[in-house]
């Protein structure tokens, strides 16, 4: 029963954070794709909010599970760095679809390389500085491998988001699981329940 409540838990937190990420993804491609420079200077500190209040989900699930368990049983550094990547897994899943939805249904992949592209282009002439030839031939460059490169499978969109949200989850989690970890005090119990009886 402990398990089935773990993974709905888990579930349900991963349903928030893969919202989270995936409003983010959506935004900051948006963006990008933008060409303006005032939406680039928000767009960091958008991703800083976001990192920001990710972590702060994923401490906040950890630390539930945490008070779940009594000073006698204690919480593990394993078990708090395993429920953030299950966390983790659920959003990851989210964010894949909605990038796989959003790149290859709604915008479109060559569409979307396209506007970057050509973002990039407008703020690179609206800068007013000029760059030495061999810079802009390797931004052409780029540009050109960029348009040439294979278009990612579905699978491979999922995949990504996936990976994100695991890898952010792996970091994270090093630093949560120590924060959450408490050893095992069975005698915190025996001392509370002697002093109850001495009342």
């Amino acid at each position: 029963m402990e398990r089935k409540t773990f993974w709905n838990e888990a579930a349900q937190w991963g349903a928030l954070v893969g919202g989270l990420l995936s409003l983010s993804f959506v935004l900051e491609n948006w963006m990008t794709t933008s060409g303006r420079m005032g939406l680039y200077y928000l767009m960091m500190l958008e991703w800083i909010a976001v990192v920001v209040l990710h972590f702060w989900l994923l401490l906040r699930f950890v630390r539930k599970r945490s008070a779940l368990y009594g000073a006698d049983e204690g919480f593990t550094f394993g078990q708090g760095y395993g429920s953030v990547m299950a966390v983790s897994c659920f959003a990851g899943v989210i964010v894949g679809v909605v990038q796989a939805v959003y790149l290859h249904l709604i915008v479109g992949y060559s569409n979307y390389v396209e506007r970057t592209i050509a973002a990039m282009t407008d703020l690179l002439s609206k800068s007013g500085s000029q760059m030495p030839a061999s810079v802009e031939g390797m931004v052409a460059q780029s540009f050109e491998q960029l348009r040439m490169a294979p278009v990612p499978s579905v699978l491979q969109s999922v995949w990504s988001g996936l990976f994100s949200a695991l890898l952010f989850g792996a970091i994270f989690g090093l630093i949560i699981a120590a924060i959450a970890a408490r050893a095992p005090k069975p005698f915190d119990n025996a001392n509370g329940s002697n002093d109850g009886v001495a009342e």
